[in-house]
This record gives C-alpha cells, structure tokens and sequence, in this order.
C-alpha cells in the first residue's frame, strides 16, 4: 500500500484541479475501500478502484476546464469590432443625411468618445492648416486680402448635413472684411485661399469654429461645413478724420 498512496499523493500534486472538495472525497473513500479489501481482492481490485477515481476525477477536470471556455465565447459575441462600428455608424449617418437632403458627396463623420473621424472623397484635400477643402470651381478673378471687403454667397451645414444658414435663402450675398475678427477663423481662413469667381467646400474643425457657451449660438464643439461662391474682392480705405471717419470699400 506504500506504493499505491505514493503514486496517488504524486497524481495530486501534479494536477492542482485533483484538489477539487468533491474529488478529495471520492478519493479518501476509495483509498479506504481499497485497504479494507485488499486481502481479498489483491493488486487487481485496487487497480480498479484507482481507475474508476481517477475516471471520475478526469470527468471534474472537464467540467472545471470547459466553464471559462463558455464565458470568452459569449464575450466575443458581446463586443463588435471597430470595423462594423464605423459601418453601422456611416449606414445611421448616410440616413440622416437624406433626411436632411444634404449634397451626394457630403462627408461623412463617425465619432469615438471625444475622437472623430472625417469620411470623404478623393477628392477632397486635407490641409495643414486643418481644413479640409473640396474646389468645385477655381476662379480666375483677384485672390482677397486683409482689409478688403469681400461679397459671397454661402450656405452653412451641421455634421449630419443639415442646413444652419444661407445666404440664398434670404436672397442676397453677404459682405464683410478680412483681418477684423469678423468671422468664423476656418471660414476666412477658406476664403482667402479663394480667388474671384470661385466655388469650394470648407469643412472646419471644432479648434478652427465658431466659439461655444451659453452666449454663444453654438452649445458643443461641433465640426462646420460651408459651401462657399467668392463673388467680389473691393479694397478699402478709411476716409475723414476722428469721429467722423468711415471706411469706403469700392
């Protein structure tokens, strides 16, 4: 019996689940099933009394084994790969922008946490200066400058391509002049890139918008789009003296 419990203490030690609570008792009961008939029976029913515990200890390792198995299964199941998040995210926007009837080739724009990501065509151009422009039609007329007043048509968009303002909605062009501070930093920072006669697409990231908080029209950092036709380039000059002098633009 020296050997016997040799080798059981030896398969214990090298099988840590063979420390299972209900396996232990199993193989103290068989242990002494064994003593009590080993007279009798001899080498031959020990063995078999060490096999059929050893095939129920087997049987527990299974069961112990398979359970973290099931567990990592049904967590792939839960999570969804980045690719389909963007997919699912591009199919909800692509709705919202037929809704909102915005243009066929108007970027796309899928968010993570505080991260976006700008979907577009080839042929628009990512610029250093963070914009990112789309040129429908480069114009062959004077290219504005500060302190000039330029005349433009307009129209402004939100992410999901709804429409925020147009000047071809109220029916005339805007007017105003570069270097004041006179508007949003990306838009003129488009527009003087422009020349006369032209017409592009800006997108404007949030740190080049429109400044946000309760004093503001815009409540959340949130990326502009604006359809931009350059009509005129005036240059200006300031006429008169002290309280009486004005700026004529012509």
């Amino acid at each position: 019996m020296g050997a016997l419990d040799a080798r059981a203490r030896s398969t214990e030690d090298a099988d840590p689940f063979a420390r299972n609570e209900g396996t232990s008792r199993v193989l103290d009961r068989a242990r002494a099933r064994a003593t009590a008939r080993e007279d009798d029976a001899g080498e031959d029913a020990v063995a078999r009394v060490v096999e059929d515990v050893e095939a129920k200890r087997e049987a527990t390792r299974a069961v112990v084994v398979e359970k973290p198995v099931v567990v990592e299964q049904r967590a792939e199941k839960r999570s969804m790969p980045t690719e389909q998040q963007d997919t699912k995210q591009l199919l909800n926007n692509q709705r919202i922008k037929t809704y909102n009837n915005a243009p066929e080739d108007f970027p796309a724009f899928i968010r993570e946490g505080y991260d976006v990501k700008v979907i577009h065509g080839n042929d628009y151009v990512d610029q250093e200066n963070g914009l990112i422009v789309k040129d429908y039609v480069i114009g062959d007329g004077a290219k504005p400058e500060d302190g000039q007043e330029c005349t433009f048509q307009y129209v402004a968009y939100n992410e999901n391509g709804g429409t925020i303002d147009s000047t071809y909605r109220r029916g005339a062009p805007a007017s105003t002049r570069l270097g004041i501070n006179g508007m949003i930093p990306g838009f003129e920072i488009g527009l003087k890139e422009m020349r006369v006669g032209g017409k592009r697409r800006i997108v404007v990231p949030p740190e080049l918008g429109p400044p946000t908080g309760p004093a503001t029209f815009f409540s959340a950092k949130q990326w502009e789009i604006f359809d931009i036709e350059l009509v005129d380039v005036k240059s200006c000059t300031r006429s008169g003296f002290g309280m009486v002098s004005n700026v004529v633009c012509e």
